[in-house]
């Protein structure tokens, strides 16, 4: 973009305007203490446009969630500190909109949870590691469908 085109589009915004450059994007909260799974995770989806933060433990999750309002979070059930149905809970009795959409995720095939991850009010239950290009599919505004 020129020098042109940015002034034009800054007045534009300026009255009023909205340009699809200045549309905001979808936050979403990475929870989880593997380092090798989060961080391409999070590349993965910062590059599909995603605003993203990563928190390492639950009482971090907590923590930045209260400051960064995130619209999803992806949230590992074996934290180190603090078990993952209780982060969601903690979650979704703090959110600002009950529009918070939580995934679990989890690398246990036998993880006793799912049950437990629907009455927390997970969404879906997501075996790890998550297919980068599932992830984006499934993350799509007005993906409802079964888990």
């Amino acid at each position: 973009m020129d020098t042109t085109e940015a002034e034009q589009l800054a007045t534009w915004e300026d009255e009023g305007g909205q340009s699809v450059f200045c549309a905001p994007r979808e936050r979403v909260l990475i929870v989880g203490t593997d380092v090798s799974s989060s961080a391409p995770l999070e590349l993965m989806l910062h590059a599909s446009g995603y605003e993203t933060r990563v928190a390492r433990t639950g009482d971090a999750a907590l923590a930045i969630a209260a400051e960064f309002h995130p619209s999803v979070v992806l949230l590992e059930l074996d934290l180190l500190d603090v078990n993952g149905y209780e982060v969601a809970r903690l979650l979704r009795e703090r959110a600002q909109t009950h529009d918070l959409r939580l995934i679990a995720l989890t690398s246990s095939r036998e993880h006793p949870g799912r049950e437990l991850a629907r009455v927390a009010g997970f969404e879906r239950y997501l075996l790890k590691p998550v297919a980068p290009l599932d992830l984006v599919e499934l993350l799509k505004p007005g993906d409802d469908s079964a888990p």
